[in-house]
């Protein structure tokens, strides 16, 4: 893991052309995260750039979080996929990145799906609940049998909020940095 001192993270809109990376992230950090198709990431890229971001480190892409505000409930950010390279991990880039998300939105609740075997992005939700002193619901959104049982875990919905906008001015985010 790099020296604590030596960090400058700088957290930003994805584009297009950081794609190849952030693909490399991904491929690199499976099963850590599920993988999608590179067009996938690239439609992210274009269609989604005003909501997904990645993390900097001297130039390289070192983290990813994708989400979107659903076209019927604009009051909500979903996460879709988060990612930080091994080396980068344990800094908070994981909660910097979603809280830069969610003040980019500007929205009431979080929703994110997360596997059961998945205790780190678990542990890093109610890590954010309890940073936004909100509260957080969870429910199964699809089981295994939704999956034809192909080996793919269920997807518990978790949900925080409501956000309070005066509690999220408060909260302390890096863009560019360790602060």
């Amino acid at each position: 893991m790099p020296e604590i001192k030596d960090l400058q993270f700088e957290i930003r809109n994805v584009k297009l052309e950081d794609i190849t990376q952030v693909y490399r992230l991904l491929t690199a950090n499976r099963p850590y995260v599920g993988l999608n198709s590179r067009y996938t990431y690239f439609l992210l890229a274009k269609d989604f750039s005003n909501t997904c971001v990645v993390a900097e480190h001297e130039g390289k892409i070192v983290g990813f979080s994708s989400g979107y505000v659903p076209p019927t409930r604009q009051d909500v950010f979903f996460n879709w996929e988060t990612v930080v390279q091994s080396d980068y991990r344990g800094y908070g880039l994981q909660r910097s990145m979603i809280l830069y998300q969610i003040k980019l939105t500007n929205v009431k609740y979080l929703e994110a799906t997360i596997n059961p075997s998945n205790a780190i992005s678990k542990r890093t939700l109610y890590a954010l609940v309890k940073l936004l002193n909100t509260q957080c619901v969870e429910e199964t959104l699809f089981n295994e049998e939704d999956f034809e049982n192909d080996g793919h875990e269920a997807e518990v919905l978790y949900r925080a909020g409501p956000i309070s906008p005066e509690v999220l001015k408060t909260v302390k985010i890096f863009k560019k940095g360790l602060n």
